[in-house]
């Protein structure tokens, strides 16, 4: 049986027929849609002149809209279709030693399977088994014939095919555990193979990353020209008519974030997710120390924000002036005490990295000093105590201690996985206590461990290199964006004060006439250039909200690239924030002094 196209395993996914899929979930999409945007143009004054989205925009708005709502309703069962791909093809690594491990014990296929049905930590691929096990239990459908019904419409090739060897490998009469241990090497190239191609995928995506948002750097200084130029209205114009003043800018802006959301997504469903840090319930120093800096830290920036905001309130009118440079630095002021728990978070990552590099030559010493001295576990780990694990020492020296008590071994194991608070230390260990005790062979065991745990760590080591670049093109990005638009508020600001100083020497002029006279190109702001302030005022403050958008987009790509957490991810958000901040400081005061040097 092949593979089937995605889209037909999309279609056999949505547990419904189809035509039902397109009247209800398609067509329910474009009615919303439908009904979003006219409750949307009717509110902001309809297509009439004046309003925000005026004849043709209006138009293309109603008609543009609902069909969007459909689209992404009609692609979304693909897109949960990848989706399951990449969550299984993220556990293949582990699920093939895992089964490469149960069958060193010689067990059979019923046993592997009902042990893996009850692997809930596997998510999607769990599933996956299930489906297997459903078809041979319920169906009485032989394993091979389950397994190539399920190949046909998994989201997965990395499984589909690995599935097929095995229907094939059984009806040719191998055993299972064999076939297991011989798909060792296989799956562990495919794994990289793969894994290798997402970071190529993300190489290509950083430098397509670069030209969309050089491209809406571009669109918002037009944008920005433009509002100073034919932007026109008065101190008293209500939010709509703001708006539509401002439309232009508005889109530019839309169109900017959109391209931050659109790398984000692309970039978290093409990198292949790596957490650092172990999810467990355990309590222990770090954990305990890490909450209770974070809800010190939180509360600090709370109270500071609360202090900066009602600052700004009441020297608004003195801050609006001068918000290029300074207000960047407002918004990082008051965050700076998250810094604290990020930085202790970052600290842990690190150290958890260098326990990782030591775990292979542990486990596999711990395997075979177990199978040499059959003794138990806490004289098997002393005897280990005279040999330098590098950061693994003191987790390992604990671990000791705790089985020596002899009360409860595997609880003693539960909390070395969350002292050393490594997620691949966690699952590994696991994965080789349970191949331990199934199979009696704790040398064999540990090896397929080790091996399987350096094979992660390569690929760990370029995905490290892939986010050291990433890491340096987004602060390059960044410093180009702040200095670009930088320049552009410095120009928009001149051209509108020298806009502005001709218009009011027109005072007793018939604008109109000049307009007629130079064949109807006069600028609309030399009727009223009242507004060219506040236009400014708005632009700088439009393009500080962009800068912060940017700055949180570039932030979770690189932490997820990292395999950091959420606490990394904001700790790195606020450190680029001061980036920004100093960078905008320093380019208004260069440009300032540039405009006074030249007499601009």
């Amino acid at each position: 049986m092949e593979r089937l196209p995605l889209w037909q395993i999309a279609l056999r996914r949505i547990d419904m027929p189809v035509q039902q899929y397109i009247a209800i979930f398609i067509g329910g999409s474009f009615l919303l849609g439908l009904i979003v945007t006219s409750i949307l143009i009717y509110l902001t004054g309809g297509f009439a002149e004046g309003a925000l989205f005026a004849g043709f925009a209006g138009v293309l708005l109603l008609i543009v809209l609902p069909f969007l709502t459909a689209f992404a309703a009609f692609v979304f069962p693909l897109l949960e279709v990848q989706r399951s791909a990449t969550l299984i093809e993220r556990e293949m690594h582990m699920f093939i030693t895992r089964m490469g491990i149960l069958s060193l014990g010689e067990v059979g296929a019923s046993t592997i399977f009902d042990i893996l049905k009850q692997m809930s930590d596997y998510g999607e691929l769990a599933k996956e088994v299930k489906r297997i096990e459903t078809l041979v239990d319920k169906w009485n459908t032989s394993l091979p014939e389950a397994s190539r019904i399920v190949a046909q419409q998994s989201p997965s090739p990395l499984w589909a095919d690995f599935l097929a060897r095995m229907a094939f490998s059984i009806e040719a009469g191998q055993p299972i555990d064999a076939f297991m241990r011989s798909e060792q090497e296989t799956v562990s190239e495919q794994y990289s193979t793969l894994y290798d191609t997402r970071l190529e995928s993300v190489d290509i995506m950083k430098e397509i990353y670069v030209s969309l948002v050089s491209a809406g750097l571009f669109g918002l200084i037009i944008a920005g020209i433009h509002l100073v130029l034919f932007g026109i209205g008065s101190a008293n114009d209500t939010p709509i008519e703001v708006a539509t003043r401002i439309r232009f800018l508005l889109l530019a802006s839309l169109l900017f974030m959109l391209i931050q959301i659109g790398a984000v997504f692309a970039f978290r469903a093409t990198i292949p997710k790596d957490s650092t840090i172990a999810r467990d319930d355990l309590e222990t120093p770090f954990r305990l120390n890490t909450t209770r800096t974070l809800l010190l830290a939180l509360s600090i920036t709370i109270f500071l924000l609360m202090v900066t905001a009602a600052s700004v309130v009441y020297a608004w009118d003195g801050i609006s002036q001068e918000w290029d440079k300074y207000g960047l630095l407002l918004i990082a002021l008051p965050l700076s005490p998250m810094l604290i728990p990020a930085f202790l978070v970052g600290r842990e990552e690190k150290e958890i990295l260098r326990r990782d590099e030591t775990y292979p030559d542990f486990i596999r010493a711990l395997g075979g000093t177990a199978q040499a001295r059959s003794a138990e576990p806490s004289a098997t780990i002393k005897a280990l105590r005279g040999i330098d694990f590098g950061a693994l020492d003191k987790s390992i020296d604990r671990l000791e201690r705790r089985l020596s008590t002899r009360i409860d071994s595997d609880r003693a194991w539960d909390y070395f996985n969350a002292d050393t608070n490594s997620a691949v230390i966690s699952r590994y260990t696991r994965i080789y206590i349970e191949g331990a005790q199934s199979s009696g062979q704790p040398a064999a065991t540990a090896d397929l461990v080790s091996r399987s745990v350096g094979n992660l760590l390569s690929l760990r080591h370029r995905r490290a290199l892939s986010a050291d670049t990433m890491a340096g093109v987004s602060l390059g990005l960044l410093i180009a964006s702040v200095t670009s638009l930088n320049v552009t508020i410095t120009i928009v600001l001149k051209l509108g004060e020298a806009i502005a100083g001709v218009a009011t020497g027109f005072t007793d002029t018939d604008v109109g006439a000049l307009a007629e006279f130079g064949a109807g190109v006069a600028l609309p702001v030399m009727e009223d250039a009242s507004s060219v302030e506040n236009n400014i005022k708005m632009f700088k403050i439009i393009v500080s909200i962009l800068i912060l958008g940017q700055i949180a987009a570039v932030s979770i790509i690189a932490t997820r690239l990292r395999g950091g957490g959420k606490i990394s991810a904001i700790g790195q958000i606020i450190k680029l924030i001061w980036v920004a901040g100093i960078t905008s400081l320093f380019t208004a005061i260069v440009l300032d002094g540039a405009s006074s040097m030249f007499g601009i």
